[in-house]
């Protein structure tokens, strides 16, 4: 309750005051219970508001009285009705006509004014700290209302804080599990890879000595054939010398016979020698069949798995990139929930500081007001 403000039945403080310095600037002195009344106000000035009024209340009615004598008698040609009734108003006792009036001239005792400016002095102190009080009362609520909310609202954010963790933490687990899948799905492929290369290598090495298994065959065929032919000139030539010996009569010499035995039984070899090579041939051309379509088919089995590769590390760099991209949303979100409850804690501290200093203002003010 502030005491400045006035009520229904009597001014305000304020207004009191300054009436009564009014009074003390024009030197019209006080009546003695005026005095009395006053001073006891001074001595109750360190009471709580409520007697404070109370006992501003009494000492209103006696100083404005004497307020209301003091002017009216120092005007000749008014005159104040001495006997009205207490109920009346004493503005109402104001008349005109001096005849059913009394005319006595009012005469107060002296009065020390040093001390009723004194009084007033510490009655306006009072009321100043009455006020201050009031207002520190005030700002002690305010500042506690703001200090609540603001706890409220940090513990708002650490539960989000904590959702958004319990939150992210299955994401965060699925995505582990997919890329320890998928790693291991890429080494298997790498593997089988190596291998397919590896197998790869050995039939580029056999094709090659398949191709040079072809180049020594073809030479031996071409010796062959040469053999084949200077084998069978030599053969035609005993022949036709055989048949002019034979129609000339002349006898043939016995190592002839024999040198056309050894002629037909290489013939014989040459000839075995050719089906072999032969047969190794069709052996050597089946397995370069076999190996080109093994070839291909390895070549197939690259292509696949390379494109296999490709698109395994495209989802891996894929689910990388996600992985990632959550990860640093989720450092963001934890970083700014951080800093806001770094803030809000710094808030909550002065807050706090805030308080507190309230608070000791508030004491010192209560005991500065207990004390006076």
């Amino acid at each position: 309750m502030s005491l400045r403000a006035g009520s229904g039945r009597f001014p305000s403080i304020s207004f009191l005051i300054r009436e009564s310095q009014l009074v003390l600037h024009h030197n019209r002195p006080l009546s003695e219970s005026s005095q009395h009344q006053l001073s006891d106000f001074t001595h109750r000035s360190s009471l709580p508001p409520q007697l404070l009024v109370s006992a501003f209340a009494r000492l209103h009615a006696r100083l404005w009285c004497s307020c209301i004598h003091v002017v009216m008698s120092s005007d000749k040609n008014v005159f104040v009705d001495l006997t009205s009734s207490p109920g009346s108003s004493p503005r109402s006792a104001v008349r005109g006509a001096p005849a059913t009036v009394s005319t006595i001239e009012l005469a107060g005792p002296s009065l020390d004014l040093a001390g009723v400016r004194a009084s007033l002095g510490a009655l306006q102190q009072s009321v100043d700290q009455v006020e201050a009080l009031r207002e520190l009362r005030s700002d002690h609520a305010n500042l506690r209302r703001e200090f609540l909310a603001t706890r409220r609202r940090a513990e708002d954010l650490d539960r989000q804080l904590a959702d958004a963790a319990n939150a992210a933490s299955p994401y965060v687990l699925f995505c582990q599990r997919k890329y320890d899948l998928v790693r291991h799905q890429l080494e298997s492929t790498q593997t089988q890879l190596a291998e397919c290369l590896d197998a790869l290598q050995e039939r580029l090495d056999n094709s090659h000595e398949l191709e040079a298994c072809r180049l020594r065959n073809r030479d031996l065929k071409i010796r062959y054939d040469e053999a084949v032919s200077e084998f069978q000139d030599r053969i035609s030539t005993l022949e036709a010398q055989l048949a002019a010996a034979s129609s000339f009569g002349v006898i043939v010499p016995p190592d002839t016979a024999r040198r056309i035995a050894d002629l037909e039984s290489q013939l014989t070899q040459s000839q075995v020698d050719l089906q072999v090579a032969r047969h190794r041939q069709s052996a050597l051309a089946s397995e370069l069949r076999e190996s080109t379509t093994s070839l291909k088919a390895a070549q197939a089995e690259v292509t696949r798995l390379e494109a296999v590769i490709k698109h395994k590390n495209g989802r891996l760099r894929t689910l990388n990139d996600n992985y990632e991209r959550r990860l640093r949303v989720a450092d963001t979100t934890i970083a700014t929930h951080t800093a806001e409850l770094g803030r809000l804690q710094d808030r909550v501290s002065t807050l706090d500081r805030d308080l507190q200093k309230a608070s000791q203002r508030a004491q010192a003010a209560i005991s500065q007001r207990d004390s006076g």
